[in-house]
């Protein structure tokens, strides 16, 4: 058995047995919640995976304070997505699930699962642009200077500053055209 502490430096460490861990001995309980509230086994594993995301980035957060254990961290990231999901499909109703349970601290996990499908809805945007624009904004946000940036693409820094600008615009066109945006920034 783990400590919290051992399980938080597992995932930070990107430890594979804690990993293997957390799904034999969280799985179960997610499998539940989302099979009781009118989920498949698969939607389980889906909903399961992407709180596995939200807490793996959560341990890597150098200013994120554990108010609770992971389990209750991540029954309730799970939960939250999990009513989320039923919102989006609007077949049950989403004021409360059959666990009856309210998890301390939902705005604060609300925020979290937001805040990575945002960042997710930019990963996919940011694949479907092509390599060049990929490329020039890679360097950018890894803070190369333009002067760089121009050197390595074989652009004049003019148009290099171009570039940049034109690639930014059409990521966040194709980010604020995509309807998940719409329903991320109003939450």
């Amino acid at each position: 058995m783990y400590t919290e502490l051992e399980l938080i430096n597992g995932l930070k460490k990107r430890d594979v047995i804690v990993v293997k861990h957390l799904y034999v001995t969280y799985y179960p309980m997610i499998r539940d919640l989302i099979q009781k509230n009118g989920g498949s086994e698969e939607d389980a594993s889906d909903v399961f995976q992407e709180g596995m995301v939200v807490v793996f980035e959560k341990t890597q957060d150098k200013n994120f304070n554990w108010s609770s254990s992971i389990k209750t961290y991540l029954y309730a990231v799970c939960r939250n997505k999990w009513l989320m999901h039923l919102r989006r499909q609007r077949t049950h109703n989403t004021t409360y699930l059959q666990d009856n349970v309210e998890v301390a601290g939902d705005q604060n996990v609300q925020r979290d699962i937001v805040h990575q499908e945002k960042r997710e809805l930019m990963r996919k945007h940011f694949g479907f642009l092509g390599d060049d624009c990929q490329t020039v904004l890679r360097m950018f946000f890894a803070g190369n200077s333009m002067r760089k940036i121009a050197q390595e693409m074989g652009f004049t820094e003019a148009y290099a500053k171009k570039r940049k600008f034109t690639c930014q615009q059409k990521l966040i066109q194709a980010i604020s055209l995509d309807p998940l945006f719409n329903e991320l920034s109003a939450s």
